[in-house]
């Protein structure tokens, strides 16, 4: 029988191979582009390959100053897929 934290970490796994799947550039490639979506699996590849989570805002500046991306697409993004979700892969914690 699974508890809390096994379930927790199973859904969270579920949530990266979702992310990670082609499925997933699909699902959002019309509103955000394919390009983007590919820029977004990639920098979570890396921070599962290098076994380091990922700032929120240096993801959001490799979105917006690298790629650049509008501020306004990449935070509509997060909010759309529900960036939350992704901790503690992505540490959330934004400066203001």
């Amino acid at each position: 029988m699974y508890t809390d934290p096994d379930i927790e970490i199973i859904d969270f796994l579920d949530l990266i191979n979702v992310t990670l799947s082609n499925t997933f550039i699909e699902k959002w490639k019309y509103k955000y582009s394919e390009k983007f979506i590919k820029h977004f699996q990639l920098k979570i590849l890396q921070a599962l390959n290098n076994q380091k989570p990922l700032k929120l805002d240096t993801l959001f500046r490799y979105l917006t100053k690298k790629c650049k991306y509008s501020p306004d697409q990449v935070n509509n993004f997060f909010e759309t897929i529900e960036i939350e979700l992704y901790k503690p892969l992505i540490t959330i914690e934004r400066k203001k």
